[in-house]
């Protein structure tokens, strides 16, 4: 008797919606059209709206009639990303879970390549794509670009040293098995997920392949209060997972050498980067400031994050 075909390996798919959503129909079409070409077998795509307008949420209640494996819940209230994922992580099913924001623009092919570069490696937990800033003109603008270009020489740079244990959440997969729930009230649960998977003994990486484009703050106030906001996210996590998240800022503290020859690589993609490097310093350095007074006063402050338009 003939043994059964074995089974295609499965994934569902993570949104996290919040505000008013551009073109959401669009956007989840994207999606099911990036799984269709992952050969892995789509079990979900749950969708959390939080605090999203009248105007998305009809648009998505009516992208769940696009297929049956959409699966929505409807937050009024923002309780804030950790809540979101959990919901997420309840509903989803199968062997790996995509997550993408629904403010990030993955490019053509990212999702599946992320996937079969995650099917490649049974011990890797986590791969993310490159985030893509763009170039917007403004000083915001030169800054957020330089901070992206600096994460993700940091994050190749990791790659090649095998110590990576964070991840960057506007486009993700994770295995299964390497996550766990979040804790409420977490900031940073692209972090957090990829500190969990590191502990838990898989590989966290980027795919250099794989890019999206993210939208980032217009102002440079704006750039410094988001960056207060994750600054505190990573001590969250350094507490709740009892390792720093390696980024290109706790490099240059926890090994320096290292983290100074990142950031060199980066200023040298743009010679404007030297333009705005005493811009960067003095927002990481009055972010950071912020950052621990918010966490010696507060352990849920930024649970409910600060939306930019």
């Amino acid at each position: 008797m003939a043994s059964p075909p074995p089974s295609r390996p499965s994934f569902s798919i993570g949104v996290c919606a919040t505000g008013t959503v551009d073109a959401p129909r669009a956007f989840l079409r994207t999606l099911l059209a990036e799984a269709g070409a992952a050969q892995m077998e789509l079990k979900k795509l749950v969708v959390v709206a939080s605090g999203c307008s009248a105007a998305t949420l009809s648009e998505l209640a009516s992208a769940t009639k696009l297929d049956p494996r959409i699966q929505l819940f409807v937050e009024e209230v923002r309780h804030g990303k950790a809540d979101a994922v959990n919901k997420i992580l309840s509903a989803a099913s199968g062997d790996y879970l995509v997550f993408v924001n629904s403010d990030a623009v993955p490019e053509p092919g990212a999702v599946p390549s992320l996937l079969k570069t995650a099917l490649s490696d049974p011990l890797i937990g986590a791969v993310s794509a490159l985030p893509d800033a763009g170039s917007g003109g403004g000083r915001a603008s030169l800054l957020t670009e330089f901070m992206w270009t600096a994460h993700n020489e940091c994050s190749l740079a990791l790659n090649h040293m095998g110590i990576a244990n964070h991840s960057s959440d506007e486009l993700v997969v994770f295995r299964s098995a390497a996550i766990t729930p979040l804790p409420s009230g977490l900031v940073n649960d692209g972090a957090y997920m990829g500190g969990t998977a590191k502990k838990l003994g898989y590989k966290v990486i980027v795919c250099p392949s794989a890019r999206v484009t993210v939208r980032t703050p217009s102002r440079p106030l704006e750039v410094l209060l988001q960056r207060r906001r994750i600054l505190f996210g990573h001590a969250q996590v350094w507490r709740e997972v009892g390792a720093p998240p390696r980024t290109i800022e706790s490099m240059l503290f926890l090994s320096p050498l290292a983290g100074v020859r990142i950031l060199v690589r980066a200023l040298a993609k743009n010679p404007r980067y030297l333009e705005i490097a005493p811009m960067a310093a003095v927002t990481e350095l009055v972010s950071t400031v912020m950052s621990i007074f918010d966490t010696m006063s507060s352990s849920s402050a930024h649970r409910v994050w600060r939306r930019f338009t």
